[in-house]
């Protein structure tokens, strides 16, 4: 039987011949359509079978590549163009596995994780404390040495503790901590961050705060249409990491934003001066610092909307 895995092998060889790319170690130019990358910044990684732009977070596979290409939405008519590009026919629909598997439950793998949350210190030596995991039943998978994020029943993101690999669930994913956007007002003010541990790094100097994590600026476009499926009424902060990476990806989900008339506003809550590159390493470095921004910050937001509101009601 064909799989999946076979055609995604394609991908390197794709990139040479539809988009000619001849050295697949070196950075090439971005292949998102919206991205003006002037300085080549996209990666392919074989072993992943993906290419990536480090600038704008940017990534595909040979499936998403070949659907952006030829303007194809449906996944059996990305699969037939492929079999087309390199096979020369169309087998049928019973020759390949369906990309999507049975979604499993992780509900008792979270708990078992979370029992197990004492067997490392990790996320302390991060300065995100008890009360965080107890909050969101963050949990420790004591033999592959991951810190288990749960996002939902089906889906968990995992961080190594003894390196800087991340890893996904299978399953259905989804951002981090998105019940928070539901039943919003206009006083409603939430903090976006690129990664769960930036977001657990807000709640720990200021617990009061609601946050949510994109897992990755990859991720962008996802927010914007979970905030206008759930209808949101408030204000986005966009904390992203001050890289390279970070600053275009907050520029980009602002643009999104303020394309579909969601209030918003780019502010990383780190002093200009920080060596820190994200809030986990700001906490890290100085809670004394960060907690004074963050409190400063919201403060000024939360006036501003609150002026912004009166003003608007005095109209009416």
């Amino acid at each position: 039987m064909i799989t999946l895995q076979m055609y995604r092998e394609y991908l390197g060889d794709y990139l040479k011949k539809y988009h000619n790319i001849s050295d697949l170690k070196s950075f090439f130019k971005c292949l998102n359509p919206e991205h003006k990358d002037n300085h080549p910044s996209m990666m392919y990684t074989h072993k992943y079978n993906i290419c990536k732009c480090f600038a704008c977070g940017a990534n595909y596979n040979i499936f998403s590549l070949i659907a952006q290409d030829y303007h194809l939405t449906d996944f059996k008519d990305q699969l037939n163009k492929l079999k087309e590009l390199y096979l020369g026919y169309v087998p049928k629909i019973e020759e390949y596995q369906e990309i999507d598997e049975p979604l499993k439950d992780y509900t008792n793998y979270y708990e078992l994780c979370f029992k197990n949350r004492f067997k490392t210190n990790y996320l302390e030596t991060r300065g995100i404390h008890e009360p965080l995991l107890q909050k969101y039943h963050i949990g420790f998978d004591e033999n592959k040495k991951r810190m288990i994020f749960p996002i939902n029943k089906n889906c968990y993101f995992a961080r190594n503790v003894e390196g800087k690999e991340k890893y996904k669930s299978k399953g259905k994913s989804d951002i981090w901590n998105r019940k928070v956007l539901e039943n919003s007002t206009e006083k409603t003010i939430i903090y976006v961050t690129e990664s769960i541990i930036d977001a657990l790094s807000i709640e720990e100097v200021a617990p009061e705060l609601l946050t949510v994590s994109i897992n990755g600026v990859g991720n962008i476009m996802n927010i914007v249409k979970i905030l206008n499926d759930v209808n949101y009424k408030g204000t986005v902060i966009i904390a992203f990491d001050k890289d390279a990476a970070g600053v275009t990806a907050s520029q980009n989900l602002k643009e999104e934003l303020v394309k579909n008339h969601i209030q918003v506003f780019e502010n990383s809550l780190i002093t200009s001066f920080e060596d820190a590159k994200d809030l986990n390493e700001s906490l890290i470095l100085n809670r004394e610092k960060l907690q004074k921004n963050v409190k400063y910050f919201s403060q000024n937001y939360k006036e501003y909307i609150e002026k912004t509101k009166k003003s608007k009601d005095v109209l009416l």
